[in-house]
């Protein structure tokens, strides 16, 4: 791919693909800086996650959505020549019976190997996606997804440990049978219990949602916490 005239060159474009609970996502970036300009973005919204917490499964249709949604990701990475591809995997595959599966099938189209992260892991590279994003960053990082909820503390560049909650939009659908009663109770008793919100905080940064998606802020964390490990 031909780098455009008065840009830095910050070698090959690289790539993040988003295995959601809710959707499956694609970003192409530029290259591998410490804020990366996105130069391809799509999404699918498979619902992987959407009853795993009342089966214990990813439905058979959605995991369908999502292996289609992998096949045209690899074929766009392809045809645009990304050599470095990152794909990370969270809440419903790493919940459900069968996300073991599915992750093997996934990687299979993917031609890499998949991180099925955990919660805490999320947590922290969703605040590094803030560090590297925003300066002075002071308060809660919240992260919420389809599946979970992930709170991390930060003061500027200082990332403490965060906690997951069940709390995603289709984990409280699920959960609550879509009573929306049932879901505020849910949350209220998972809230009650976070430790890391007693006394309040300075601030609240929200890094991603099931209704407003920031990809660019995760898909920095990643690149941030590979240069972090290479430090």
């Amino acid at each position: 791919m031909l780098a455009a005239q008065g840009r830095l060159d910050y070698g090959p474009p690289v790539a993040v693909i988003d295995i959601g609970s809710n959707s499956v996502r694609l970003v192409v970036y530029e290259g591998l800086s410490r804020s990366p300009t996105p130069i391809f973005n799509e999404k699918v919204l498979a619902g992987l996650g959407r009853e795993v917490q009342s089966t214990g499964l990813l439905a058979a249709d959605a995991v369908e959505k999502a292996l289609a949604a992998l096949r045209r990701f690899r074929t766009l990475c392809d045809r645009i020549d990304v050599p470095t591809r990152w794909v990370i995997a969270t809440a419903a595959c790493r919940d459900a019976r069968n996300g073991k599966a599915f992750v093997a099938e996934a990687e299979r189209i993917c031609g890499t190997k998949i991180e099925v992260i955990s919660g805490k892991r999320e947590a922290e590279l969703s605040a590094l996606g803030v560090v590297s994003g925003f300066h002075r960053p002071d308060g809660i990082v919240g992260d919420l997804g389809g599946g979970s909820l992930e709170l991390t503390d930060i003061h500027w560049h200082r990332v403490h440990t965060g906690i997951t909650l069940p709390l995603g939009g289709l984990t409280l659908q699920d959960l609550s049978k879509k009573s929306v009663k049932k879901a505020e109770k849910l949350v209220k008793k998972a809230l009650a219990g976070a430790r890391l919100l007693e006394g309040g905080c300075s601030g609240a940064l929200i890094v991603h949602s099931t209704m407003r998606c920031d990809e660019t802020s995760i898909a920095t964390s990643r690149r941030s916490h590979s240069a972090e490990s290479i430090r």
